[in-house]
């Protein structure tokens, strides 16, 4: 839609940026006001060793990343520009194009909001519209297009209920590269684009300050491309409302929102222009959640019932009926921050998943903070070696069925702060379960299943004013059906230290150890170590340097997840604030 907004001719937008850059300060204190500034920023990531892919077969492994963004902005107006290089990419799919990767103008003023170019947006919690990137995961669903909302008052003279209205709308283009799925993992390589025009709207009411909101969206969008298979390209027509409502009284707080996505499908089988099939289908799901907390207790109930699209795997309308890459509804399980727990995380299925989770935070005995967490899904449907459902389930899990794709998890936490004048001082603990069902095989009822039970701890001391030193250590037992090798079990260790000078410098080292011991004796069967430092250089500037090995895994936003493989040599991130 905007295709030649800010656009600059090949191999001139990293000078004209670096210009911009270095142009701006001096032209802000030329201006002498307070109306107009600017910021900018630059990410240069660099590496150089080797990779290792699932059959042990080792080859060398480059990349090179460099992002830099800037943004001036005058009085009510802000311009903003991306540039952007991967050659190659770490993950994914590599950007090589001189022109800048994204460019926008922006308009805010009172109750105004007005964005030209590339944006972004969240309509509710994300079930018909949820427009984000993911840099790790190199996945990118904004739209080039237009974003704007607004909000009105209405004055009590009309209604006293402290009413507000407010209008949301975006629309745009964009080529979204999928991350696929296949034989039952996530896999790294990249797949054909899908041409996306979508727009919607959202409306919105609140009441009493926003104590209560009542908010509905539509969603009209076309995709285009070769949906079914390479060759065999498809149109589909998606018109998708949704609805929701939020109630927050400050300790509690209640949300529900539904979704309905209709699609349209014309089929071109081949090149023949004449061989059509049209065909459509209805999908839905819902989201809720419940929470409660005060000063000395809180707790969070989440439920999710995500039937966009029920199918076996393999599906030939998998991508043509799945939900759109511009919709991304809550995953509904915990962020974890220790890695041996979230190297294996359960990768959603949102086209057909219903599940639920729970979490308690206790926080009323002194200088102690107790979490305690749980989480379980399933699909809705079993299939028999004919693809047909031979049983379902629509509004709980279904865990005794491998068949059903199970998953759940446990977790708890205890973290005791030590030293009451400083909040530097602390040591945490944890013990974390997981069982998840990855494929299954209709015709013998087989199932390759993932199992993993993690004991936790970190410590962190401050030694003297300013210098910290901190621990961390994971210890796991697992099992992974899906390995290749005839042992599937593994203890896992991993240890990280690290010692800190604030805000200058922080070096440390990580040991990662993997085990084998289900045929004979315990052995060692792969190491990963690791030395790295960071130097914070002025005000502006943070280096990074690590040297050693990686171990990879699974690396997921927000449900959506990628395989990171294995690395073994150095890396370099400069990050720049200007």
């Amino acid at each position: 839609m905007f295709s030649l907004f800010f656009e600059t001719k090949h191999r001139r937008a990293l000078p004209l940026l670096l210009s911009f850059l270095a142009i701006a300060p001096f032209a802000v204190r030329a201006q002498n006001s307070e109306d107009v500034h600017a910021a900018g920023s630059n990410l240069l990531r660099v590496g150089d060793g080797s990779t290792t892919d699932a059959l042990g077969n080792t080859t060398d492994k480059r990349y090179f990343e460099e992002i830099a963004n800037a943004r001036i902005f005058f009085q009510n107006f802000s311009l903003g520009l991306r540039y952007e290089l991967d050659d190659p990419s770490e993950v994914g799919r590599s950007y090589q194009d001189r022109n800048f990767r994204k460019r926008w103008l922006a308009y805010r003023k009172d109750q105004i909001d007005l964005q030209a170019g590339d944006v972004s947006a969240l309509f509710g919690r994300g079930l018909a519209v949820n427009l984000f990137e993911s840099r790790p995961l190199n996945y990118d669903s904004w739209l080039d297009g237009l974003f704007g909302k607004t909000e009105y008052n209405i004055p009590k003279e009309l209604v006293d209920a402290d009413m507000s209205v407010a209008v949301r709308g975006v629309g745009g283009k964009e080529d979204f590269y999928p991350i696929p799925i296949s034989q039952g993992a996530l896999s790294v390589a990249d797949t054909l684009p899908m041409h996306i025009s979508a727009r919607a709207i959202n409306g919105e009411l609140g009441f009493w300050k926003h104590k209560v909101s009542l908010g509905a969206v539509f969603l009209e969008a076309n995709v285009t491309g070769d949906l079914l298979s390479p060759g065999l390209t498809a149109m589909r027509n998606v018109n998708q409302p949704d609805f929701y409502a939020d109630i927050n009284s400050g300790e509690f707080e209640g949300y529900f929102e539904w979704t309905q996505n209709r699609t349209q499908v014309t089929e071109l089988l081949g090149t023949a222009p004449t061989a059509k099939g049209d065909t459509s289908h209805t999908g839905q799901a819902m989201y809720g959640s419940l929470s409660y907390s005060n000063s000395q207790f809180g707790i969070t109930f989440e439920y999710k019932n995500y039937d966009y699209f029920r199918h076996p795997v393999g599906d030939l309308y998998q991508d043509v009926f799945s939900k759109l890459p511009i919709s991304s509804p809550p995953e509904v399980y915990k962020d974890f921050t220790f890695t041996s727990i979230t190297r294996s995380t359960h990768a959603v299925w949102f086209d057909d998943e219903l599940g639920m989770q729970a979490e308690v935070n206790i926080t009323a005995v002194p200088r102690w903070t107790i979490d305690l967490y749980g989480a379980a899904s399933s699909r809705h449907d079993k299939y028999n070696i004919s693809s047909v459902a031979v049983d379902s389930t629509n509004l709980l899990p279904r865990f005794t069925d491998n068949g059903f794709y199970p998953f759940w998890e446990t977790y708890a936490e205890a973290e005791w702060d030590f030293n009451p004048e400083t909040d530097q001082d602390y040591i945490r603990f944890a013990i974390h379960r997981r069982s998840d069902v990855i494929s299954y095989s209709p015709a013998d009822s087989s199932a390759e299943t993932k199992y993993a039970t993690t004991v936790a701890a970190k410590f962190q001391y401050e030694t003297t004013p300013n210098q910290s030193i901190l621990a961390i250590w994971e210890h796991q037992w697992a099992y992974d059906g899906s390995i290749l090798t005839p042992d599937k079990r593994r203890l896992n260790e991993l240890i990280t230290l690290q010692y800190s000078f604030n805000p200058t410098i922080n070096f440390g080292a990580i040991l990662d150890l993997s085990i084998q011991y289900e045929n004979g004796p315990y052995h060692l069967e792969d190491n990963w170590p690791q030395g790295f430092v960071s130097l914070r250089m002025g005000h502006s500037h943070t280096l990074l340097m690590s040297y050693g090995s990686e171990r990879g895994g699974l690396n997921c936003t927000g449900g959506i997840c990628r395989v990171v493989p294995p690395f073994k040599g150095l890396r370099l991130t400069l990050t720049s604030q200007i």
